[in-house]
């Protein structure tokens, strides 16, 4: 072969082998920054404007790559998610200027994104919600004034923007539903007024808000402050699976809540959020708790033949903890690897003195059957 072809055949394969690498694997992308210097401690507000460039930053790659694809419904979702952890996906950067303006400070970087990683974030956010089967959510909140109808407001939007399936609570607020939702240690009733609303999960916030006035060279003024709290229930089970607060203040007009409680909502939702997530993730790639309730056991002695089956053909069985029995009916809570959808498939399996099981109701976290006659 002559060295012509060999050199054509080797820079033909170098463009193939470059071509077939993702374009995606690196992504170089410039942002800008700006904070306000506050006492004149510009260290800060550099420090708050580089964080601010890194962040915008991470913003346009992720924009990229979702806008460069079909699904582009959910871009709020995984922008928010993301936003959060920008730092972790910034291999390098280099300040390309900074300066000072008035009372801002402002930085401009070139910063190494690592695509490869926000796809694989994005990836796990979908998987993550697709196998908890995009839960129903029911927000409810305890007043009616106006700072709460606000908080409501947007952290529902925020929820749908996640990709969640918000339930309307309006009839909640008009019985003693919303008094028995405050009350964590009465989970069987939670559980049941979850399922009587149809939602997996319920948020049950509460606000304060106070405007106190003061004065600066003889011109009064309002300090309001909100703080919003809120947690969030298993509709199955009525456990908590999280909590958390947050709160905000600002000078303004008196009594004027609206934005400060906007923007409280939004935060505590997005907190809400990825603990919630974090902690499906968690379940999903370890050990869940799948509540098993039973009924039609005609003795004792069927139940313990029963509790000894579920040990053998349960997948992923860890083990059993038993919650209640009478009349023939027994409340399980499984330790198991794996879901609620396989549970109910292995369940179905199990035949208790030449009788079968039936499955009656599936939920994310609960399986009801039972023993046919």
């Amino acid at each position: 072969m002559s060295f012509m072809k060999k050199a054509v055949i080797f820079l033909a394969f170098v463009f193939f082998a470059v071509s077939l690498t993702p374009v995606y694997a690196q992504h170089k992308v410039r942002a800008k920054g700006m904070a306000t210097i506050q006492k004149n401690f510009v260290d800060i507000a550099r420090s708050k404007a580089l964080d601010e460039a890194q962040r915008n930053a991470v913003e346009k790659a992720v924009g990229v790559m979702i806008t460069s694809t079909t699904n582009v419904e959910n871009f709020q979702v995984k922008m928010d998610r993301i936003l959060s952890e920008s730092k972790g996906y910034i291999l390098s950067y280099n300040i390309i200027s900074e300066k000072r303006a008035g009372d801002n400070y402002e930085v401009e970087i070139e910063a190494e994104i690592s695509a490869g990683r926000l796809r694989d974030k994005m990836a796990a956010i979908n998987l993550i919600m697709a196998r908890k089967a995009k839960p129903r959510v029911m927000l409810v909140f305890a007043g009616a004034a106006t700072k709460d109808a606000v908080a409501e407001a947007a952290m529902s939007k925020y929820l749908m923007a996640q990709g969640f399936k918000v339930v309307d609570a309006q009839a909640v607020k008009k019985n003693k539903d919303y008094e028995l939702l405050q009350d964590v240690a009465e989970q069987k009733t939670i559980s049941g007024i979850a399922h009587r609303y149809g939602a997996e999960v319920i948020i049950v916030g509460t606000v304060d808000a106070s405007s106190n006035p003061f004065k600066i060279n003889d011109i009064e003024m309002n300090h309001n402050k909100v703080v919003i709290s809120g947690k969030v229930i298993n509709g199955d089970t009525g456990s908590v699976i999280t909590t958390g607060s947050e709160q905000k203040a600002a000078p303004g007009m008196k009594n004027d809540f609206k934005s400060l409680s906007e923007e409280v909502a939004t935060k505590l939702a997005r907190n809400l959020v990825d603990n919630v997530l974090e902690n499906w993730s968690s379940e999903l790639s370890n050990v869940t708790t799948v509540k098993l309730v039973v009924k039609g056991l005609k003795s004792y002695a069927d139940l313990q033949e029963f509790k000894t089956l579920l040990a053998e053909e349960v997948k992923g069985y860890k083990t059993a903890n038993q919650r209640y029995y009478s009349h023939g009916k027994v409340e399980l809570d499984l330790e198991v690897e794996g879901d609620a959808q396989a549970v109910a498939h292995d369940v179905e399996q199990i035949t208790v003195k030449n009788k079968k099981m039936k499955v009656l109701e599936i939920t994310p976290n609960k399986v009801e059957a039972v023993l046919l006659q």
